[in-house]
């Protein structure tokens, strides 16, 4: 399985449960989903953003339970109790790592390298380890 994946022409896929997305390159998903465990395991909570240009959605991971508010035509909340942060880091990881180059030249148009997204993959790595 994984929670990110085919990162092409400023597009790619989401899932989370029973949940899919399409985030686009408008926001910077691999880079947000690190930053938002990085932020889980230093601030206690973490919250990524995905736009997907006509719709949105946001992952917020707490010690109590991972969330995604899905904005579409109206409002709705996926809960999800069973989940193990430290498990979905490791996806994450996999999932970019997998196919870097993918994310960093067919998503990540500006704003980040793949030195940013390389800093960010380690730092998570020693904060899971």
């Amino acid at each position: 399985t994984y929670m990110i994946s085919n990162p092409k022409n400023g597009w790619c896929n989401f899932k989370l449960g029973d949940f899919e997305g399409t985030p686009s390159y408008i926001t910077n998903a691999p880079i947000d989903l690190l930053d938002a465990f990085i932020d889980y395991y230093t601030r206690g909570y973490g919250l990524a953003h995905f736009d997907e240009e006509g719709s949105e959605f946001t992952l917020l991971l707490t010690w109590y339970g991972v969330y995604i508010i899905e904005e579409k035509d109206n409002v709705k909340s996926h809960v999800f109790y069973d989940l193990n942060i430290s498990d979905l880091a490791k996806e994450v990881i996999a999932d970019i790592e997998t196919n870097l180059d993918g994310w960093c030249n067919d998503f990540m148009w500006y704003s980040f390298s793949k030195e940013d997204l390389n800093e960010r993959l380690e730092k998570l790595k020693n904060i899971i380890k």
